[in-house]
């Protein structure tokens, strides 16, 4: 992912892509057998805007272990 072409992509992607000045995605752990609805990502998103990352969701910036890791 970052080699070749498409390293040379991210390095440019401010020349095609428009800069986000808030959070736009963040991360989580999902039990296995468990299908994330959007309500339930959106008040990740919306909550991590407003306190941070917790472990229930986060960043690539602040990552989280795995439950019981």
């Amino acid at each position: 992912m970052y080699q070749g072409m498409h390293r040379e992509l991210l390095a440019r992607r401010y020349e095609f892509l428009e800069r986000m000045h808030e959070l736009m995605t963040t991360m989580r752990w999902v039990p296995g057998g468990h299908r994330p609805t959007i309500g339930e990502a959106e008040e990740r998103l919306l909550h991590v805007r407003e306190h941070g990352p917790p472990q229930h969701a986060f960043t690539l910036r602040k990552p989280f272990p795995a439950p019981g890791a």
